[in-house]
């Protein structure tokens, strides 16, 4: 009689630590364990040519995004004539590739922490939900609006890929012009007129 209920016990014992085990499995499924809500996911693609970029917007990160069990929130192909941004699976996505979190710009001045608060990332998803603009590879592709998503300014450096060779000219082209039409712009309020002819 003793036996049976060790050997009750013992079972009961095992079923639970069973279900804890299951539980926590699934937990971390749902989380995928390393991303946060508005961390930015890169896809390796095509033997170290470009990557795919998203952001992580999990179906169980607290923040509500009308994304449903989606995990990811990118730029898609065409779709009925309207390029699309839309919410995605993070494991159709993954496929085969080691993807990681690149939050690249985090520690950069230029992009600072209360730009990428989850209220800000959210109002961004909203903006891009509905369609994006045309898909162009050098000023609006997929890791444009991950970036734009979670810094408010859209950049492709294509960091340790083959298409960083095309794409940091043009970004830093593009910012230079920025910068430059950002001091005109702050010497003609001072009514400097530095930069009109």
């Amino acid at each position: 009689m003793r036996q049976s209920s060790l050997s009750t016990a013992a079972t009961m014992k095992s079923l639970i630590l069973a279900a804890v085990i299951l539980q926590l499995v699934i937990i971390g499924i749902k989380t995928d364990g390393k991303y946060q809500f508005g961390d930015i996911i890169e896809f390796p693609r095509k033997i170290g040519t470009y990557s795919h970029y998203a952001v992580y917007v999990g179906p169980e990160s607290g923040v509500n995004v009308s994304q449903g069990d989606n995990g990811i929130f990118h730029r898609t192909a065409l779709k009925e004539k309207r390029y699309t941004c839309e919410f995605g699976k993070l494991n159709k996505t993954r496929g085969k590739s080691n993807d990681k979190k690149r939050n690249y710009l985090d520690n950069d001045k230029e992009y600072p922490a209360e730009n990428r608060t989850p209220v800000k990332i959210r109002e961004r998803i909203e903006e891009k939900n509905e369609e994006c603009r045309k898909y162009k590879v050098f000023t609006n592709n997929c890791e444009h609006l991950a970036t734009y998503v979670r810094y408010g300014i859209g950049r492709s450096l294509q960091k340790g890929r083959i298409a960083q060779i095309f794409l940091r000219p043009i970004d830093f082209a593009k910012r230079m012009t920025a910068k430059t039409e950002n001091i005109c712009r702050i010497s003609d309020d001072n009514n400097n007129n530095v930069c009109t002819p």
